[in-house]
């Protein structure tokens, strides 16, 4: 055989999908050769850094049809618009099959200047000519980044482009109710649906939610609602409460979403409710109400962040002792009562926790050390301290030695507020047996004499320092 086929080179190329240098020197051998590896290259997203953005870019430009163009020329005066008349050799964007919403904003910022006359209406009309070529050229994308004030649903192609959409992203504050709708006419598949900057409700919105057959996973991220609870998105979620398998609320504060579709979640597998403040108000209080009516038998990861009143406590209590893994932050001022509180819950209602994430004090160790008695199927432990008093934590070593389970893998010690002394660290390095565990440092502050001790057992114990000071 004198050549490989094109089967072959398929396979080959395939393989090299992730060394983008390697791919494109193959480009360059033939055309054959060409053909094969372009398709794989364009699978990828529109950041290769083969060619440069302004080539691509140019490309972009022609392929669009002979009547946008027409519209650009009549319009938009910008030499930039049309810098080349070099036929691209491929119509990459059908390669692609997908609709780069942060490439598409990046190119109109690119070549339309903010010192450009009338700027917004250019930008719009390019931005408008843009998303018509990738909507009609694409076919059956997977993931897509809605954030866009185009009526998309209205391009020509857009119902081929959108109707298997799986993955969705929603920036809120672009995007508005009219298109939401549109949306939900096209697109009645989405499993993940991720929406950012949430602050009321939304008919669009709620239409959107409340279309999806197999919605497996809702994320509300930066959820600025703070005087209405949102009651119509409550109740969508509740209509979804059979498929939905993961609940993300993240903001400054969660539990102003009225919390009523709680109780239905029962076939939920991870929960992350993250407020970025305290909060004691009368909301947070009932969705402790909701909450002590509520039960997880499935669920297997719960986050969360600054939730009152041990909520969190009470979502241990209800998960029927299934979940996996526990990510809980807290306010330092009382840390101390709520983590002893946190830990004997986890004990009484969750001992084959497999991983675990939390803040404590100093005066904690002695509670991390029931951990490690009570929960034999610990994997990974990650540790933040707050040590207002710059004590000495080399005793946190003994109890690792001493009562760590063999099946502890990964211990992170995540915060400048572990203080360890040179000779506590070698006593620990020198004592310590499990060495198939990964101990990470995690902005430790060490000393020149600390990391030569670190450099001594680094490979030997798999250690690994990120942000030490030396």
């Amino acid at each position: 055989m004198l050549y490989l086929i094109e089967d072959c080179l398929r396979i080959i190329f395939n393989e090299l999908k992730y060394d983008l240098n390697s791919l494109y020197s193959c480009i360059l051998v033939n055309r054959l050769w060409c053909r094969v590896a372009i398709p794989i290259l364009w699978k990828r997203n529109f950041d290769t850094e083969i060619l440069s953005y302004y080539k691509l870019y140019n490309a972009i430009i022609y392929l669009l049809p002979i009547t946008s163009k027409m519209i650009l020329i009549n319009n938009i005066d910008n030499e930039n618009i049309f810098p080349s008349t070099i036929r691209p050799l491929f119509n990459y964007i059908r390669i692609s099959s997908q609709v780069p919403s942060r490439f598409i904003e990046e190119m109109i910022e690119a070549l339309i200047k903010k010192e450009d006359k009338f700027v917004s209406y250019k930008r719009n009309l390019l931005e408008q000519e843009v998303y018509k070529l990738f909507v009609s050229n694409c076919k059956d994308i997977k993931h897509f980044l809605l954030k866009t004030t185009q009526h998309l649903y209205q391009f020509p192609g857009a119902s081929t482009c959108f109707s298997q959409l799986c993955v969705l992203t929603i920036d809120i504050s672009r995007v508005t109710s009219t298109i939401l709708f549109g949306m939900a006419i096209i697109c009645e598949n989405i499993e993940d649906l991720k929406i950012f900057q949430c602050d009321r409700d939304i008919p669009g919105l709620n239409r959107l939610i409340d279309v999806q057959t197999k919605l497996k996973s809702l994320r509300l991220h930066e959820f600025y609602n703070t005087e209405k609870q949102c009651k119509e998105l409550n109740k969508v979620i509740g209509k979804k409460a059979n498929t939905l398998q993961e609940i993300e609320l993240v903001g400054p504060s969660v539990t102003s979403l009225l919390p009523k579709f709680l109780p239905l979640l029962k076939n939920l597998r991870s929960l992350k409710l993250c407020n970025e403040l305290y909060d004691v108000s009368e909301e947070s209080q009932e969705w402790e109400k909701y909450l002590s009516i509520s039960s997880f038998p499935n669920l297997q990861y719960l986050e969360t962040e600054y939730l009152p009143f041990y909520n969190d406590c009470l979502l241990i209590e209800k998960s029927h002792g299934n979940i996996l893994e526990i990510n809980i932050s807290q306010d330092s001022n009382s840390i101390y009562h709520y983590t002893k509180k946190l830990i004997n819950t986890i004990i009484n209602y969750n001992s084959n926790i497999e991983r675990l994430i939390i803040n404590i004090k100093f005066e904690n160790f002695d509670d991390i050390k029931e951990i490690f008695l009570n929960c034999n199927q610990l994997k990974m432990i990650d540790l933040s301290l707050y040590n207002e008093n710059n004590l000495n934590c080399d005793g946190f070593f003994e109890i690792l030695i001493k009562y760590s389970p063999k099946t502890l893998c990964k211990i992170y010690f995540s915060d400048d507020e572990w203080i360890f002394t040179v000779n506590g660290l070698k006593s620990f390095f020198e004592n310590w047996k499990n060495w198939k565990a990964q101990i990470l440092f995690y902005r430790v502050e060490f000393t020149n004499e600390h990391m030569m001790v670190i450099e001594k057992f680094k490979v030997l114990l798999n250690l690994l320092v990120i942000n030490g000071t030396n």
